[in-house]
């Protein structure tokens, strides 16, 4: 095995392991939300949505991970400090479970 395969082979096992816990990527650009990965609750991405729409945030990222059994978020954007407690408080309403049964592939 060459090292450009086996390098290629341990980014694909990083990765892997880095979304293990990954619970849904959305994606929100020009006030349209997108689901990248996962699943997600059709109340949840809307409660989301309307928090980035009253942001008037035109390019934003919504990652929720599985931590300790709880769900967390990672933004990417330009979310102020009040706008990121509001997304942590409408996940927090939501445990793991809930979360990963909730619906399919959607955009909105």
């Amino acid at each position: 095995m060459g090292p450009a395969v086996a390098l290629a082979a341990l980014a694909a096992i990083v990765r892997a392991l880095l979304r293990a816990n990954e619970l849904f990527v959305v994606r929100f650009r020009g006030g349209r939300a997108r689901l990248v990965r996962g699943r997600i609750p059709s109340r949840l991405l809307a409660d989301l949505t309307d928090v980035v729409r009253a942001s008037a945030i035109d390019d934003a990222e919504i990652r929720a991970v599985s931590e300790s059994k709880r769900p967390a978020i990672r933004t990417r954007g330009a979310f102020s400090a009040a706008d990121a407690q509001r997304l942590r408080n409408v996940v927090g309403l939501w445990t793991v479970a809930q979360i990963r049964a909730g619906g399919g592939r959607r955009s909105r």
